[in-house]
């Protein structure tokens, strides 16, 4: 009787423990949340005319060389004025012109076509007479050529806002750009239409011709 009694004792032991309670910690592998967040305006990747090199990382700590007060303040910015300031990784109180970028970004993706001077197609000039009359009131002649001759030469580190810089892509002057912030300029390309692109990537590094202030 002992003996029974020790046994079912026994038994009673080798019962499997009983698994712990889940954890109450949601599992953060489907939890749902936002990363790699890229700004991509209009669909296309920043690329240069040629050899498609993306845009540099922007840095944390850029502050642009002003030495003026725009009067803008970020509840006055447009929407347009917000996209561009963190393309140009700069401040929206220093674009002021709101409708210089209110032009480019209805211009924005254009496909080029040389001679053409639509929004369905346009070429680097006549992207430059557009937003010269538009946003400076200017009146620009049709070619890169003529164009670089009205104006006066600027150094490029003293470039500014709606300044002009000039490249020889296919010989001469042969393309042309506004430049804008941050070493930054908007052109028409002829691979990537109406974009942005950085006078430091080394396709337009090695073709620059120089930069004018339109007189």
């Amino acid at each position: 009787m002992l003996v029974l009694c020790v046994f079912l004792a026994s038994c009673q032991a080798l019962k499997p423990l009983q698994s712990p309670a889940k954890s109450s910690v949601p599992d953060k592998s489907s939890s749902p949340f936002i990363e790699n967040i890229e700004i991509n305006p209009g669909g296309s990747s920043q690329t240069n005319g040629q050899n498609d090199e993306k845009m540099p990382a922007l840095e944390d700590d850029y502050r642009p060389a002003m030495n003026f007060n725009t009067g803008l303040t970020v509840d006055q910015a447009t929407l347009a004025q917000f996209r561009y300031s963190i393309l140009l990784n700069t401040e929206v109180e220093y674009l002021s012109n709101k409708e210089l970028y209110r032009l480019i970004n209805d211009w924005w993706g254009t496909h080029y076509r040389i001679g053409g001077m639509t929004p369905r197609g346009i070429d680097c000039s006549a992207f430059v007479q557009n937003i010269m009359a538009g946003a400076y009131q200017t009146a620009m002649p049709r070619t890169a050529k003529e164009q670089k001759d009205m104006c006066a030469p600027v150094e490029k580190s003293a470039l500014k806002e709606g300044d002009l810089v000039f490249f020889n892509t296919r010989g001469g002057v042969s393309h042309v750009g506004i430049y804008l912030h941050n070493n930054k300029f908007v052109h028409a390309a002829t691979s990537g239409g109406v974009m942005i692109s950085d006078l430091s990537e080394p396709y337009w590094d090695k073709r620059f011709l120089g930069s004018g202030r339109p007189k």
